[in-house]
């Protein structure tokens, strides 16, 4: 990926109970592993941008961001976080993402970390969530990424609502490649996001390339619309590089528009 991507994302993806990673007692939020891993892929030389969640992230913490800043750590997208079963926010340090906005950037003082924050162009209240995006800038956010999209209607209606509104951070859409139809009607169900018909017939003619195809198709008309692309991977089990691979050799990219990819921490 050096050299044909600007970033790489790692989620805070909260697993399964059961998850085998670490031994019963070792206790590693899905935010460590996240902080941990993006400390590794910056060594490589490549854009590391974790992800700070309210669900994790304690006042505690608060103190080892500068030192994460100093490791080369500049690039933090702050997310809420899919709960754990049974969690009450009202255990939350930080209830709200702006919150944690500003608890971030009040341990900095001069330089500090590029924020960026999450909008939701599936929400069922828009005007709620235009404002929730908007109060995230105000709190710090320097850039936001849109939930995934498969095509450019809805997540174009959506940032023409934001710029509207007087948004002028960059706006980064997220493109997902499923993995096969099966793979993409779950993450539909599972979260609510609606599925094009023409996506699922593409999938149905071409369960192998289709997600690829996908992708590329929502890249090419979203390009010039917004100011960058963040590509992910549905298939959180699955070694994510080929599919990314077949997309960059799929794609015309020519280094004026910003492109992320997601990585992924494998069970």
């Amino acid at each position: 990926m050096q050299g044909r991507v600007d970033a790489i994302t790692i989620p805070a993806l909260r697993n399964g109970e059961d998850d085998p990673s670490y031994p019963a007692g070792f206790r590693v939020t899905p935010q460590t592993r996240s902080l941990a891993s993006a400390v590794i892929v910056r060594k490589t030389g490549a854009e590391a941008v974790p992800s700070l969640t309210c669900r994790d992230f304690r006042r505690s913490d608060l103190a080892l961001v500068p030192s994460l800043f100093k490791k080369g750590l500049d690039n933090f997208l702050v997310v809420f976080g899919d709960p754990y079963p049974g969690q009450r926010i009202e255990d939350y340090d930080f209830r709200k993402t702006e919150d944690l906005i500003r608890g971030v950037l009040s341990v900095f003082d001069g330089q500090r970390p590029c924020i960026g924050a999450v909008t939701n162009q599936y929400a069922e209240d828009q005007e709620r969530e235009t404002s929730r995006t908007l109060r995230k800038v105000d709190a710090g956010a320097d850039y936001v990424v849109t939930n995934t999209a498969f095509d450019d209607d809805l997540v174009l209606r959506h940032v023409d609502r934001l710029r509207s509104r007087g948004l002028k951070a960059p706006i980064f859409v997220q493109v997902s490649i499923p993995s096969g139809l099966k793979n993409l009607l779950f993450v539909s169900q599972k979260f609510g996001i609606p599925v094009p018909e023409k996506v699922r017939q593409t999938l149905s003619r071409n369960p192998i390339g289709g997600g690829i195809r996908i992708a590329a198709d929502a890249y090419t008309v979203l390009r010039s619309e917004v100011n960058g692309i963040h590509f992910s991977y549905l298939h959180r089990s699955h070694n994510p590089i080929p599919a990314y691979t077949h997309l960059l050799d799929a794609i015309q990219t020519d280094g004026q528009l910003t492109v992320s990819i997601q990585a992924a921490l494998r069970h």
